[in-house]
């Protein structure tokens, strides 16, 4: 049995399909039907059952993704013991958060990390899905959520505060929405997936309930240019609002949303000299931008 070929099988596992395995793996999907086949002709046992509407693990299977699963831990357990403790201030560090934060908050703001160590290389991963820090999908991890795995050290780095927006073109034409009336007759647009338990959409339930949806976006960056658009009211956090031309705060009664923003590091690695210098400039970056994320 080729052990490799088991990570082909737990991709399978997690995304229900050899498709969704292919493209979290970055090959193409016959190859991932390739390679799961020879790990059975190599167990003599079949890990997939065809369905109607596709494939499912067999029990064989399951058990055989649990324990690649295990087996996965511990190797990633054993790189991140391994990984970089020698190397000094020298090498990759990944930072992960959502995409207005790389763009407006991290982009235009690391050059003096790296100027202070030219010998570090910066990755900035800009994704609306959260990075798994025991999978070594980054090294460090911000997100507006506390993170649920107990290996993960974090610290609140910054509380972020939302608003109601519109651009001047479209209250020039809409008129300022009534919010006794939950701004009936506006057109609002909304965050793509957004659960309906965050304090923004709890929010925007409230003082827009009368408005209707006419658009999404998966990021807010995105939002804002539709907003800046004229395309409706869109909630945003302020440092981007604020920001952004031709766009004015609206003030709905009551106290706008706020979220904490979570700054996490696996424990393996929070000591690696390049990885803690990181999260000691980060940490005081965002407190350096506390006015500025709640105004």
């Amino acid at each position: 049995m080729e052990w490799s070929d088991l990570r082909f099988l737990l991709a399978v596992a997690r995304g229900g399909s050899k498709s969704a395995a292919a493209r979290a793996l970055g090959v193409a999907q016959p190859t991932v039907g390739r390679r799961i086949g020879a790990l059975e002709r190599a167990l003599g046992a079949r890990l997939l059952l065809p369905t109607p509407t596709g494939q499912r693990l067999s029990p064989t299977g399951e058990r055989m993704a649990q324990h690649a699963a295990e087996m996965e831990r511990s190797a990633l357990a054993a790189e991140r013991i391994a990984f970089g403790h020698d190397a000094g201030l020298a090498g990759k560090v990944r930072i992960s958060a959502s995409e207005w934060l790389v763009e407006d908050v991290l982009g235009a703001r690391m050059a003096p990390l790296v100027a202070r160590h030219p010998d570090l290389e910066l990755e900035l991963i800009a994704d609306p899905q959260h990075a798994n820090l025991s999978r070594r999908e980054a090294d460090i991890a911000v997100r507006p959520s506390r993170f649920e795995q107990q290996e993960v050290v974090q610290r609140e780095v910054a509380v972020v505060a939302f608003g109601l927006y519109a651009s001047e073109g479209y209250l020039r034409v809409r008129g300022p929405p009534d919010f006794r009336r939950g701004c009936e007759g506006h057109a609002l647009l909304e965050m793509t997936g957004m659960p309906r338990r965050t304090p923004e959409a709890d929010w925007l339930a409230s003082v827009a309930r009368g408005a209707r949806v006419v658009a999404r976006a998966n990021g807010r960056k995105a939002l804002a240019s539709m907003v800046a658009a004229g395309m409706g009211l869109g909630c945003l956090p302020r440092l981007l609002g604020d920001s952004a031309p031709g766009l004015r705060l609206l003030e709905p009664p009551g106290a706008a949303p706020q979220r904490q923003l979570w700054m996490g590091v696996h424990r393996d690695v929070r000591g690696i000299p390049r990885v803690r210098a990181t999260l000691e400039f980060l940490a005081a970056l965002f407190a350096q931008l506390r006015g500025a994320l709640r105004p």
